[in-house]
């Protein structure tokens, strides 16, 4: 089976760093420094190789342009990684996808925040993934390539790189603007991440002083530590009462 090297070099990419920084989350080793240079590196790699890009794979999955020599591996390790969800969380989306990474990182630049709830974005998405879908199977319809991710990662000049630059300053002062309320992996992740069995959780130190709420992006901690809870560790930088942590334990009521 020939497969690209860029597909090659996403595939390894991913298998390295999920489960490593699973361990540096569950270990509370995962310093926002250090948090910031694993989203660099992700960032980079899908400048300089387009890769680990599954969002974009998905979509030519729905329009059915995989090359047939790749798409048994794709749909594997796709699949593999989405069902990461069900044990790790959003880890994968968190900090290895490149778009996610990259709107992380514009999400750092200090201006004053708008931040939409999560009950709010998740059914928009929701729409997005089924309209996408009916968009390809009928229609050949892309709109991840309209929207430009391709064009911006392959710095390719025209109205897509404009769209997608557009996303991204966006990110600036939205949390995750693609991630949340367009990207077709992450709605897919989102469904079996609501119930992970490992993720963000409170503990019996808790005084529910609502630190966490305040700086939660996806305002996630409001109702749960769940689906769309990114990882993104402010939540546990913020709480000085050692009542948050990286956990298989029960949230508590």
């Amino acid at each position: 089976m020939k497969l690209e090297f860029a597909m090659v070099l996403g595939i390894v990419y991913t298998a390295i760093m999920v489960p490593t920084i699973t361990y540096l989350l569950y270990k509370g080793k995962l310093r926002k420094e250090l948090g910031w240079v694993i989203l660099l590196l992700s960032t980079l790699l899908g400048f300089a190789y387009f890769a680990p890009m599954f969002p974009w794979q998905l979509q030519l999955l729905m329009l059915g342009k995989l090359p047939q020599a790749n798409l048994p591996m794709v749909v594997l390790v796709t699949s593999i990684v989405i069902l990461s969800s069900l044990v790790v969380g959003r880890v994968f989306c968190g900090y290895v996808c490149p778009p996610g990474a990259l709107q992380e990182l514009a999400y750092l630049a200090p201006i004053k925040k708008v931040k939409v709830s999560s009950s709010i974005t998740v059914k928009f998405r929701l729409g997005v993934f089924i309209a996408m879908v009916v968009l390809a199977v009928l229609f050949s319809f892309n709109l991840t390539k309209v929207l430009g991710l391709p064009d911006l990662f392959q710095l390719l000049v025209g109205p897509g790189l404009v769209i997608f630059l557009a996303i991204i300053v966006a990110s600036t002062v939205v949390y995750r603007p693609f991630c949340r309320l367009v990207c077709p992996f992450g709605a897919l992740s989102s469904l079996l991440s609501w119930k992970s069995v490992y993720g963000v959780r409170r503990n019996s130190n808790c005084v529910e002083c609502g630190r966490c709420e305040k700086v939660c992006p996806p305002q996630v901690l409001e109702e749960r530590a769940g689906s769309e809870c990114y990882l993104c560790g402010r939540c546990l930088a913020t709480c000085h009462k050692d009542a948050l942590g990286y956990s298989k334990a029960e949230v508590k009521k």
